[in-house]
């Protein structure tokens, strides 16, 4: 099976050996690099985050009731719901529980009380 024909290249100046001293210093070679941030420049933007809800008003197993005429349930899960205030347009997390009512629905903290 034939090959393709070697190529040779010759350089416009002979090769020199390697010597360390012969790099440029690094502030010399990248300049970027120690760049000092300029305060003319424009800043990211401030983003406000509201705060999660740190802690649960109902534990697993606690009873509570969705609606006043409706039998006391038990809590079976907790979690939170991340969702956007509809006056700022941020998002934050709110409490949501799951209780043993048969359904998979999840009631937000502020729609169920204490049995």
């Amino acid at each position: 099976m034939p090959t393709a024909p070697k190529v040779y290249y010759e350089a416009e100046e002979p090769a020199t050996d390697f010597t360390p001293e012969a790099l440029p210093e690094p502030e010399e070679s990248q300049p970027e690099y120690g760049e000092v941030f300029s305060q003319d420049e424009e800043t990211a933007p401030v983003i406000l985050v509201a705060a999660p809800a740190s802690t649960f008003a109902y534990a697993v197993g606690h009873r509570v009731q969705p609606t006043p005429e409706a039998p006391a349930r038990e809590v079976i899960w907790r979690g939170q719901l991340r969702e956007r205030r509809p006056e700022t347009g941020l998002i934050h997390r709110t409490n949501v529980y799951r209780l043993n009512d048969g359904f998979w629905d999840c009631y937000r903290e502020d729609e169920l009380r204490a049995a």
